[in-house]
């Protein structure tokens, strides 16, 4: 199959996508659909972010609808409400020459208008899994004659927590349905899934898994945690073309970057789970629309944004799981075109870089964060070819140009066009005169990694030991919550969060970490109760609670069995 009119597909549905500029499909396209076309066994597809998922699984299955028949045929399931509605908006537009119906169901959103769009009887429904069971449930949403169910990006809604919901709603549905499943990653839990409902599936693979695509570029830059917005700032100065998304591990840490950001002149703005859907939108569509270059995003919110033209990924330290690298950094270079992914770091962390680089077979580019000097050169450039390329000067008041050539007529040539572009860029040689340096020089990286191997924290932190890692559905920001929730209300500074599956290790003042172990141990979250420790190399030992007991971290019902 080299182009969609060899695929097979309705004529109406090539219509549809070569009205959309489409001619050749991609590799997992073309691998999806030659298998749905041919075979009913199930199937488990691997491939990243921005490699055509949407049309791979939703072109067969809108070739196999029967048109006439008003009930839900399909099912979709997506980790989050803008990729439920940027599906429903893809699978709308390959069926703009059909009679088909599609409807996207998400939570944040009011039921009642969910219901009536049902009412409406769509063959295709799109969901998040938290709605769509509710619906399910409510019996707004019958599922038992779906002829088709799709779980997209799966690794990501086990690792959001809703294996329960999609066990449900999996339960709920007929066992005669073609099942797919697409991941970039395929995690114990994803095993475990695929293992139950899947009967016999094929697995498809669009290249290597996690591998880095070949036109993105991966840079590092290393300085000291509290430089870490100042480096971003001096990246975007020296970048001034860019148009790219800065990934941070918290929404708190998103709208706190982006308020920096805003007041230092950008056109930046944030997009995280604690704004509306309207606002969500709205920050969508100026970014779209250019109105922002540069939009600071929670992994969780940017799940759904299908933007083709980023030129720059920003990453602010390295994420927890190596797996969400992969999906950020496939965000740029998409559509032929070349990206950067940046990761802003400190020195401890050049371990998890190793790491990085093993999983997409790449090394990173370690780089300088540009000096002042540097900067300021950029700037000066940018502003010598605007001048350059103006094809339009604004019609003056006569009387005004014949003053200013009277009042600068003393000026030389090379004057003039001196203090003009000193004008120009005056804000940013105010902001970088006498800048320092604040790149971690080699030996600062290798002192600071071996006083971190004897020490575990940063000097001003100790290290405390939680039994709560990724298997109990914990995260960085919900470890922060909870700490916050123990100390009420007290302002403490958190270093750094290493999880693992069963437990994490985290950074606090030092002058704090005895009172913080002690209100985390037996406090509860969800349905489980802490076990904090300090961790002291081979002398760590649990911190007793003032109630008497060591938490044990596990569930309720097992601790009374006794």
């Amino acid at each position: 199959m080299e182009t969609y009119k060899d695929s097979g597909l309705h004529p109406d549905i090539i219509r549809g996508v070569e009205a959309l500029g489409f001619v050749e499909p991609t590799p997992i396209q073309k691998m999806s659909i030659e298998h749905l076309l041919e075979e009913s066994t199930d199937l488990i597809a691997f491939a990243q972010t921005g490699t055509g998922k949407t049309a791979a699984f939703s072109l067969p299955i809108l070739h196999q609808l029967e048109e006439d028949v008003p009930h839900v045929q399909a099912i979709v399931l997506a980790p989050t409400r803008e990729l439920c509605l940027q599906i429903a908006k893809d699978i709308e537009s390959y069926a703009k020459f059909m009679d088909v119906r599609v409807t996207a169901v998400y939570g944040g959103s009011p039921i009642s208008k969910q219901i009536k769009s049902l009412q409406a009887k769509p063959q295709i429904v799109v969901g998040t899994p938290g709605r769509t069971l509710d619906l399910i449930e409510r019996r707004k949403l019958r599922i038992e004659d779906v002829q088709f169910l799709v779980l997209d990006e799966a690794d990501e809604m086990l690792s959001m927590g809703f294996q329960d919901e999609l066990d449900a709603i999996l339960a709920n549905t007929p066992e005669y349905k073609q099942t797919l499943c697409f991941s970039a990653t395929m995690p114990e839990g994803m095993k475990h899934l695929t293992k139950k409902y899947l009967s016999d599936p094929k697995e498809i693979s669009a290249g290597k898994r996690n591998i880095s695509a070949s036109n993105v570029e991966h840079e590092l830059y290393v300085v000291s945690s509290k430089n870490t917005y100042e480096a971003m700032r001096r990246i975007l100065d020296f970048n001034p073309d860019m148009y790219g998304i800065v990934f941070c591990r918290t929404r708190r840490e998103t709208q706190s970057i982006a308020e920096q950001l805003v007041n230092d002149g950008y056109r930046a703005e944030a997009i995280h789970g604690d704004l509306s859907q309207a606002q969500r939108d709205d920050v969508m569509k100026r970014f779209r629309n250019r109105g922002l270059n540069v939009m600071v995003a929670t992994d969780v919110a940017a799940r759904g944004i299908d933007v083709n033209d980023l030129t720059h990924v920003i990453n602010v330290n390295i994420p927890d799981d190596p797996e969400v690298y992969v999906h950020r950094s496939g965000r740029t270079g998409r559509a032929g075109s070349s990206g950067i992914s940046i990761v802003i770091t400190h020195g401890r962390n050049m371990r998890k870089v190793k790491s990085l680089e093993r999983l997409i077979g790449k090394t990173f580019e370690t780089k300088l964060v540009p000096s002042g000097e540097d900067i300021c050169e950029v700037k000066m450039r940018q502003a010598i070819n605007e001048l350059e390329q103006m094809d339009h000067v604004y019609e003056l008041d006569p009387t005004l140009v014949e003053e200013a050539m009277d009042k600068l007529a003393h000026l030389s040539k090379a004057d003039l066009i001196e203090r003009f572009l000193g004008h120009e860029v005056s804000a940013i040689l105010s902001r970088y005169r006498g800048a320092r340096n604040i790149n971690e020089t080699a030996k600062k990286i290798k002192e600071r990694g071996q006083r971190d191997s004897k020490s575990g924290a940063e000097a001003g932190f100790k290290t405390i030991v939680v039994d709560l890692g990724y298997r109990q559905k914990v995260n960085p920001s919900r470890l922060m919550g909870v700490i916050n929730d123990v100390m009420e209300g007290t302002k403490i500074r958190i270093g750094k969060i290493d999880m693992d599956k069963t437990f994490s290790r985290i950074d606090v003042e030092e002058r704090y970490a005895v009172e913080i172990a002690s209100r985390l141990a037996g406090a509860k979250t969800g349905s489980y109760t802490i076990n904090a420790y300090f961790e002291e190399g081979e002398n760590a030992k649990p911190h007793r609670s003032s109630r008497g007991n060591y938490g044990g971290g596990r569930r309720e019902d097992r601790n009374r069995r006794g």
